[in-house]
């Protein structure tokens, strides 16, 4: 018989405490619940995140959070576990299980129950740019505050909460809920013993696989230490600290020129069809944050390396 998990969710890193009840059903994978999570706080999913339980992570830097299910890492009443969203501002949340119920006639799941407040704007920099940002908005002047107006947060209102909202984002309807149907809380495990490398050929079916076997009489040879350091991905010695640190410089620059030439696009593009930001920043989610995409629509001077000559080198090489 299906169960439901009752969860509370907060962040404490921040007053007052934002806070949120929610209600999934026990088999929804970990990635669900970090799906509906995201619709219950009003994040946006476009940063890694990842969930800490008993010495285990799921999701990015740690195990397949989709072959795992809530009632397999928060198995009772009291059950407790960290979920953090964002590497960069590190939005920090504690999950707690209040109940394990059964499922109300005529409701649908998942659901929201009750929370307080909205959640930080994405890339205001972490608790404590929050704060800054409350700071500037309270003040309505100083340079914070105009970078907030070319935003569009400077109307950002921290006590706002429409429960009714996040559960038509967390319905069934394709209108309106926040995902491609079927959403991830709709999702099945994903079973991993069925996980094969790409290209890799299925066993035949009945054929026994040969091991060559190891004579008694032969002999291991014994491979002697050495002090060399040896890559074991190319068999080479590594690179030297000069070169490595030129290689990561290479690389920034390369990724400095990528987004030079998405902003330029995204220019283009909004002269062309008049495109509103909030438009293009739903275009290349995932690639730029709305913030990134409205900086690069300000600054009209950005270009690719190819087009226009930078001012100054962007990084320093190492010496």
């Amino acid at each position: 018989m299906k169960s439901v998990h009752q969860i509370r969710v907060w962040m404490p890193e921040i007053e007052p405490v934002v806070w949120r009840r929610i209600h999934v059903y026990s088999h929804t994978t970990m990635y669900g619940l970090h799906a509906v999570i995201q619709v219950a706080m009003g994040w946006d999913d476009s940063h890694l995140w990842s969930f800490g339980a008993r010495w285990d992570h799921y999701g990015h830097n740690g195990e397949e959070a989709s072959a795992y299910t809530v009632a397999q890492v928060l198995p009772e009443v009291g059950s407790s576990a960290g979920y953090v969203y964002d590497f960069g501002d590190h939005w920090v949340h504690h999950l707690e299980v209040e109940k394990i119920h059964r499922p109300a006639p005529n409701t649908h799941y998942p659901r929201c129950s009750a929370g307080r407040r909205a959640c930080p704007p994405e890339d205001c920099g972490g608790p404590l740019g929050y704060e800054r940002t409350l700071r500037a908005i309270r003040a309505r002047k100083g340079p914070r505050y105009r970078d907030l107006r070319e935003w569009g947060l400077h109307k950002y209102n921290p006590a706002h909460f429409d429960r009714d909202e996040v559960n038509r984002q967390l319905s069934d309807d394709p209108k309106q809920c926040r995902y491609r149907l079927p959403a991830p809380w709709q999702e099945d495990v994903l079973d991993l013993s069925s996980r094969r490398y790409p290209g890799q050929p299925d066993p035949p079916a009945g054929q026994d696989v040969d091991h060559p076997e190891v004579q008694p009489e032969e002999k291991r040879v014994e491979i002697e230490p050495t002090d060399e350091v040896v890559n074991t991905l190319t068999t080479e010695p590594p690179p030297s600290v000069t070169d490595a640190v030129d290689a990561v410089l290479d690389a920034l620059d390369k990724v400095d020129q990528a987004r030079a030439r998405l902003g330029a696009a995204l220019r283009a593009e909004q002269q062309k069809t008049g495109a509103s930001a909030n438009e293009l920043a739903a275009r290349v989610r995932g690639a730029m944050s709305r913030p990134l995409v409205l900086r690069a629509l300000r600054h009209k001077d950005d270009a690719p390396a190819d087009e226009q000559p930078p001012a100054g080198t962007p990084h320093t090489r190492a010496q």
